[in-house]
């Protein structure tokens, strides 16, 4: 089972937006104390959500979902938290919420190796640990879905960076180029 920022965190982070940055720091540390073991990656609804972007031509973008992001992984859950559906928070303020929550992960011991000695593998499991949760949303949610365009900008977002994900891109970029647009936000 994958960490989803409850209804209740969701409805007071939206009414008292101040307050963002403690109220995070604080599901932060709910994280890190009660650490849930995420559940292996769902094909058959990530396939069913790269279909939302595109009926073919992403089985290695599919394939590259479920191996290379390891189920079990510690940025499961601050993926979750970082990017619910109903929120989009500015890129620096992001970063550094995962910083802290990596450096506490480190100084508690939660880290394996690789993502103990290297934040920008840390940054880009979490990347695709929340690209993976943002398909499999997308795969239960209807045409016109009020957080469906959210959903997709961060698709069109995590897809620019990566090379593995070029595939995703332009298919993106065919489908909804509104996205690609200079100066597009998630806001």
């Amino acid at each position: 089972m994958t960490y989803a920022p409850t209804s209740a965190l969701i409805a007071e982070l939206l009414a008292r937006p101040a307050d963002a940055d403690r109220l995070m720091r604080a599901a932060c540390a709910e994280l890190r104390a009660h650490p849930l073991p995420p559940a292996p990656p769902d094909a058959n609804a990530l396939r069913t959500g790269l279909g939302r972007v595109a009926e073919a031509g992403l089985d290695g973008v599919l394939h590259r979902l479920v191996a290379d992001v390891p189920h079990g992984c510690v940025t499961e859950s601050l993926a979750a938290l970082l990017r619910p559906p109903e929120l989009a928070w500015d890129e620096a303020q992001e970063i550094d919420w995962a910083a802290r929550h990596w450096q506490e992960c480190r100084a508690e011991g939660l880290l394996d190796e690789d993502l103990a000695a290297d934040f920008g593998e840390y940054w880009r499991r979490l990347e695709w640990s929340a690209l993976r949760q943002h398909l499999v949303l997308l795969a239960t949610l209807g045409e016109g879905h009020a957080d469906e365009r959210r959903l997709m900008a961060h698709v069109a977002k995590t897809s620019s960076r990566y090379v593995a994900f070029g595939p995703l891109k332009r298919a993106m970029e065919a489908r909804h180029p509104e996205f690609f647009v200079l100066g597009f936000s998630l806001r």
